[in-house]
């Protein structure tokens, strides 16, 4: 944080093209309408690169795809892996925490540029970026500098707040915004033009603001009431059928694709990207979509393409899946399959299809209506909404239906169109395209005959906590991993196992914080809590966790 002021100047310049000059006297006389210089900065210069910093930062992190338990390391690369054996280093957390603050800081000069301006639509639109990379910090830290944060010139070396106090200042910076934006009579005239996530449309900002205010609520019920908070607003929030899709406006180069389809896919010139081969998607996974019979296993992870065993790696599969084309691979195994022998990042999730330039363009999920409308479903089971198990009932299904919908093209798509990563063949033994609609799918998999998915065979609140946690968890997979991991650990549904790497620090627990940066413990150790310097990551919880159950470690092939 000491060094934030300078960085800043730094990060401004990148991320909003910022041109300056050395010559104050020629910038008094000269000014280039093509670069801003920092007088001349507005809100709607300073918002799309927030917003894209923001889904870049949602999305392009191997940790978080690591700690959901989406996605493992295949057998085509070695190195270090620190996620998988629990020796996680402050120093491989410095970029992470920096960019969060970078952003934070950038937001709160937009909102201060907005005050200046008299404009209460920026302002609330700042608060709620704000409010979101806060959570996220403190859902992955716990307690982090806050409210002497990003004010390097009366605060150099910030205190820090707690965890559980900053969740309750967040909720009314929340609950404010999305009421300024509910009552704005227009937004901004460059809006429109300036913003990627919601095109400049006031309603649907409203509905986000409140959504984001359910998500901050729904994390915290355990250990304090808020009942009545998520009976004012859920109606007022996304419903399941609703997506915040971003604005298509990428274009064929390295910085302007869809970030996910670029750091999980390929580049600009449909080259497998390294992340493509080095991480698969894991067993759990797998398993959960093929022995439930889920579609969406076909988008999710591409089969194999030789079948049997990888003996020259050890690796030995159950005979019930020796002819089986989805495998995926045990979290943490030390050895894995390569990847002839093991599922690959399914091409639909990547790219929407076979076609690969379409993926390049392909919007990004900003939030998914099918989070909402699982969180309202336990909001109802829990009786603080109305309904009762009728309407969590429906909440579920319309947000596994929702869910679904978001993959119908790559559902739909003929299997001998895929590809595999090579490029070379077709991806043989790919499961068969759906022959409807991705509604009438998903209502025929509603409808099996399994407490796992049926909600009317289900017996108990526990059944169904189960159902509506492992169907949010599944929603999550393509695009934001952070949430997956933290609604995880919040409800400890579904069951992830724990790593089976060799040596793990603690095989009985999956990672439930992460220690702070090593800039941190540099620049502002003494404001570091004592008894989080050193801390357990595996048994230490932030606020909202009441507990980190033992779980069973991944079964190994």
């Amino acid at each position: 944080m000491k060094a934030m002021k300078k960085i800043l100047i730094y990060s401004i310049a990148a991320l909003v093209t910022v041109g300056l000059s050395g010559c104050e006297e020629w910038l008094d006389v000269n000014h280039d309408p093509n670069n801003a210089t920092p007088d001349r900065l507005t809100e709607a210069i300073m918002l799309p690169a927030q917003q894209y910093a923001m889904l870049n930062n949602m999305t392009n992190s191997t940790y978080a795809w690591c700690l959901s338990h989406f996605l493992t390391k295949s057998g085509d690369f070695s190195g270090s892996y620190t996620f998988l054996s629990g020796q996680v280093m402050p120093q491989n957390l410095d970029s992470w925490w920096e960019t969060y603050y970078y952003m934070n800081w950038n937001l709160k000069t937009m909102y201060d540029l907005a005050v200046t301006n008299e404009e209460p639509v920026y302002q609330a639109i700042s608060e709620i970026l704000q409010v979101i990379n806060y959570q996220r910090m403190v859902d992955i830290w716990g307690d982090i500098p806050y409210s002497e944060a990003c004010d390097p010139d009366n605060y150099t070396n910030p205190k820090y707040d707690d965890a559980q106090t900053i969740y309750a200042d967040l909720i009314t910076r929340a609950h404010a915004a999305a009421q300024t934006l509910e009552q704005a009579d227009e937004a901004p005239v460059d809006l429109a033009s300036a913003d990627i996530i919601c095109s400049g449309d006031l309603k649907l900002w409203t509905k986000l603001a409140y959504s984001v205010e359910l998500r901050l609520l729904m994390r915290v019920f355990g250990v304090q009431s808020v009942g009545d908070q998520i009976s004012a607003i859920y109606q007022k929030c996304l419903s399941p059928e609703e997506n915040i899709d971003t604005k298509t406006f990428y274009i064929a180069e390295t910085d302007k694709m869809n970030i996910f389809f670029e750091s999980y896919g390929w580049d600009k010139n449909l080259s497998p990207s390294t992340n493509l081969r080095q991480y698969c998607p894991t067993s759990v996974l797998v398993d959960m979509l093929r022995d439930n019979n889920d579609p969406r296993l076909r988008v999710y992870a591409d089969p194999r393409e030789l079948l049997g065993n990888d003996e020259e790696n050890g690796i030995s599969y159950p005979s019930n899946l020796a002819t089986e084309r989805y495998i995926g691979i045990p979290f943490g195994q030390q050895n894995p399959a390569q990847l002839e022998y093991a599922s690959t990042t399914g091409r639909g999730i990547l790219a929407g299809g076979s076609d690969l330039t379409a993926g390049m363009t392909r919007p990004s999920t900003f939030m998914a209506g099918a989070e909402i409308g699982f969180l309202l479903a336990e909001a109802a089971l829990e009786g603080w909404i109305p309904g009762g198990d009728p309407a969590a009932k429906d909440y579920y299904e319309r947000s596994v239906i929702s869910a679904f919908k978001r993959h119908e093209a790559a559902m739909q798509e003929d299997s001998e169109n895929f590809m595999d990563w090579r490029n070379t063949k077709t991806l043989v033994g790919m499961r068969e395209p759906i022959t409807g609609t991705a509604e009438q799918e998903a209502r025929v998999y509603l409808a099996q005959n399994s407490s796992f998915m049926n909600w009317d065979r289900m017996s108990s609140k526990d059944e169904k906590m189960n159902a509506i946690c492992s169907q949010k968890w599944l929603a999550f997979m393509g695009y934001n991993p952070m949430e997956a991991w933290f609604e995880q650990r919040r409800t400890d549904k579904p069951q992830l196992p724990s790593s089976c790497w060799s040596g793990v620090l603690n095989p009985d627990h999956n990672i439930s914080l992460l220690p702070y940066p090593q800039t941190e413990r540099n620049l502002n150790m003494s404001n570091i809590p004592e008894a989080s310097r050193d801390r357990n990551i595996f048994t230490t919880t932030v606020f909202w966790d009441k507990e980190n159950p033992v779980v069973p470690q991944t079964s190994l092939y």
